[in-house]
């Protein structure tokens, strides 16, 4: 019965029930205040907004414990009020309390539980069988795992109540007369709030097929498949179960991949069953609906293009790129630890620069005689937590620590003989002192003064791990040859240089890495301290995320934009090998001990008249032919800044490979041909690692594209061919942890063909969007 607007506006004050005004057709949407008789006001109100929102639609509501669902009321089923004085009395006896809202014909709301992803999975397995649940105002839960309270209008003449048997699906529970459910805005226990997906979404009809399930008689299987509800051959399908069979028959063709006309067909076949048929045009549009829906054949589909936001691929490790002396040493480490070649190997030639540094140089121009290139390095190990970075630089190093203990050792006798030779010279000074005042005042001859000069010993360095840039000044003014600094991890102390009034930290080492700048440093504690050449040598490991997210940062315009990081030539960021085996041996002495004889060879050179070294005829040639064809690449225009930056280190990064290779396997004072084509070779291996590193260098919206993409790959959602901008950003996968975020990532995947966007459902409301997914994606994209 309808009633005119003045007649409603009537009712409305005088206070009758809420089930009687909606079953005039009246809506409940103002509260009158039973004491004033005034509407209340939100605005004067201590309730949350939501809470009145609720009470303005006649639901009843309650309170409970906060961050839990025990009413703090008896008889909570009959005592639920919209009365917004009554709930704004509640509100202040409970401060902080989560609030309960009545289910079923006390507030005309059914409430359908989704437990988490075990319930979207039945949701799931339902909707692919043809039951579909209307989109509907929902609520959040605060579970970490994404559960949802879907709300729907109690049908009238019906009444549903608490289900926990999984009628409807496994882990999908209803919430009916004499029941309640959290309502927004309480607190779940997870510290999360409930929250609606969408404010402003209308409360739909409860399904038909949630009805009858829901209200059949006991004994009758819950579960029961939309064609076990009467789609055997020959039987009439009678009116009430029209709709889900053809719904069911629908789902399975699309699923099967059936073009949309042998679909309309199967379906009007269908129908000449039903008691009475529907019309043709509503199977037609049956049809049409949920073709566009979900996906159908692959046909439709065009091959899906890459993303341009993954890896790309980089050359694998060959040990032919390295000097027979490192080899074996390389090759063992790998196979135990069960690791990349790339990281032992990379190790292994920093570890030969560190112990080189400034004790010998090359010239790599033939007249051009200012350009000397130190054969210090710089490198990292790329590769994410777990993946022995830490182990394998400790022991690929491990001979530069047996050299340093050596000279320790030297350090520690000559200390205790500089100690006894110094306490010596200390008397002969005082006695000389003593001899002296006696001839002054008898008038002789002065005696002559002892040689007091002695100099300490300085403990000769190779390596340090943790050292300020002060403290490395004054390593270097010691060890003119250099010193070889070894992070566990870069990010630190990266993130150390950035910090505001580090700047000069940065200079230091931007200075350092050229091996042969002067440096003084003035401080008023320590006085002024310079090295006539600072030149260190790094590696270090670091985490692809944190590598990512410090290239987003540092390399945009600004101060520390100033190519720190482009100085780590010697970069690798190789596959996760999956072809583990367990390996349990003792190490290869021999191959130790060959590569801690080279090294402490070429520690013992002398950094004051360092080697000299200059190409061979041939090597030469190559040479220049190989600094051309770079040249060629820095200057085309055609790479990321940053990496045309890092490719610009390679000038001096070739002829010192060169000289360190030519040392490693005992040449003269001309690089080879050989081991100027290793080094050449080397450049190239690396320079496919650092295409890798700055690829990462992609916007926000990319990356979230090609993360969503790796789990689509993967088979993310394959089997229901379909997903919301919910489904996503509910896992918080990296970049993908808000709806913005999702919703600006999608037209990269749309444009590349990975998804399509679906037309969205017919009905009231406001549905969700959803996409499908290409069912090409199995077969190989990469």
């Amino acid at each position: 019965m309808a009633v005119s607007t003045s007649l409603a506006a009537i009712l409305k004050g005088t206070g009758l029930p809420n089930e009687l005004l909606r079953g005039l057709g009246i809506e409940a949407s103002a509260q009158v205040d039973s004491a004033s008789g005034a509407t209340a006001s939100p605005e004067a109100s201590i309730l949350p907004a939501e809470i009145i929102d609720a009470a303005r639609r006649g639901w009843n509501l309650f309170p409970v414990e906060a961050r839990g669902k025990r009413p703090l009321i008896g008889g909570w089923p009959e005592a639920a009020t919209s009365n917004i004085a009554q709930l704004e009395a509640w509100a202040r006896e409970f401060p902080g309390c989560n609030w309960g809202l009545a289910t079923g014909t006390t507030s005309g709301v059914v409430a359908i539980d989704v437990d988490g992803a075990e319930g979207r999975a039945s949701l799931a397995d339902l909707e692919r069988q043809g039951f579909m649940l209307p989109v509907t105002r929902t609520v959040n839960t605060g579970r970490t795992d994404g559960g949802e309270h879907r709300y729907y209008r109690q049908p009238s003449g019906a009444e549903i109540r608490n289900d926990q048997s999984g009628k409807i699906g496994p882990h999908i529970d209803t919430r009916g007369t004499g029941g309640f459910v959290v309502c927004p805005p309480s607190v779940h226990a997870s510290g999360k709030r409930y929250s609606f997906t969408d404010p402003d979404a209308p409360v739909a009809d409860l399904p038909d097929w949630i009805i009858e399930r829901l209200t059949e008689p006991q004994g009758v299987p819950a579960q029961q498949s939309a064609a076990a509800a009467g789609a055997d051959a020959g039987e009439c399908i009678s009116k009430g179960k029209r709709h889900r069979v053809l719904a069911a028959l629908i789902g399975k063709l699309i699923r099967e991949h059936v073009p949309q006309e042998g679909i309309l067909q199967s379906a009007l076949a269908l129908n000449k069953t039903f008691c009475p048929a529907l019309d043709e045009s509503e199977v037609a549009k049956t049809v049409a609906d949920m073709t566009r829906r979900y996906p159908t054949t692959p046909s439709e589909w065009q091959e899906p293009q890459p993303l341009g936001g993954e890896l790309p691929a980089v050359q694998a490790f060959d040990l032919a790129l390295l000097p027979e002396a490192l080899r074996d040493l390389v090759e063992d480490t790998a196979e135990r630890m069960q690791v990349s070649l790339d990281y032992p190997a990379v190790v292994a030639v920093l570890s030969l620069a560190g112990v080189t540094n400034r004790r010998a140089t090359i010239q790599p121009k033939a007249e051009d005689t200012s350009w000397v290139v130190i054969p210090n390095l710089w490198g990292g190990l790329v590769a994410p937590s777990g993946l022995l970075k830490s182990p394998v630089m400790s022991a690929v190093s491990r001979p530069l620590t047996r050299i340093e203990a050596l000279w320790r050792g030297e350090y520690e006798s000559a200390l205790s003989d500089y100690e006894q030779t110094k306490e010596e010279v200390e008397l002969k000074r005082a006695a000389w002192r003593e001899q002296f005042k006696a001839a002054q005042k008898s008038g002789h001859h002065a005696p002559l003064r002892p040689d007091d000069s002695i100099s300490a010993p300085v403990c000769k360095r190779l390596i340090t791990q943790d050292a300020t840039a002060e403290k490395l000044h004054e390593l270097l003014r010691d060890n003119p040859a250099g010193i070889m600094v070894i992070r566990d991890e870069l990010s630190g102390w990266l993130a150390t240089l950035d910090k505001p009034g580090r700047e000069g930290e940065r200079g230091f080492f931007l200075s350092a890495w050229n091996g042969d700048t002067p440096y003084t440093m003035d401080r008023i504690g320590r006085g002024s301290v310079r090295v006539d050449a600072c030149c260190v040598s790094m590696l270090g490991g670091i985490q692809p995320a944190r590598l990512r997210s410090y290239l987003a940062d540092a390399l945009q315009d600004g101060p520390q934009n100033d190519g720190l990081f482009q100085r780590f030539q010697v970069l690798v960021y190789p596959d996760v090998p999956h072809d583990w085996r367990y390996v349990d041996r003792p190490p290869n002495s021999a191959a130790i001990a060959c590569a801690e004889a080279l090294y402490y060879c070429l520690a013992h050179l002398d950094a004051v008249e360092p080697l000299r070294f200059r190409f061979g005829a041939d090597a030469q040639e190559l040479f220049i032919a190989w600094l051309t064809d770079l040249e060629g690449k820095v200057r085309a225009d055609a790479f990321h800044p940053a990496l045309v930056a890092h490719l610009s280190k390679y000038r001096s990064l070739m002829p010192s490979l060169a000289l360190l290779f030519e040392l490693a396997d005992s040449g003269a004072e001309a690089v080879s041909l050989q081991h100027t084509q290793q080094a050449a070779a080397f450049c190239e291996y690396l320079e496919s690692h650092a295409r890798r590193v700055y690829s990462m260098i992609v916007s926000p919206e990319r990356q979230a594209a090609t993360e969503l993409g790796r789990h689509l790959k993967a088979g993310w959602k394959r089997q229901d061919g379909m997903f919301t901008l919910r489904d996503v950003y509910q896992n918080d996968w990296r970049g993908l942890n808000a709806p913005d975020a999702v919703r600006r990532a999608l037209p990269l995947l749309e444009d590349a063909g990975w998804v399509r966007r679906m037309e969205p459902e017919h009905g009231a409301g406001r549905p969700p969007k959803r996409y499908a997914i290409n069912p090409k994606l199995c077969r190989g994209t990469k």
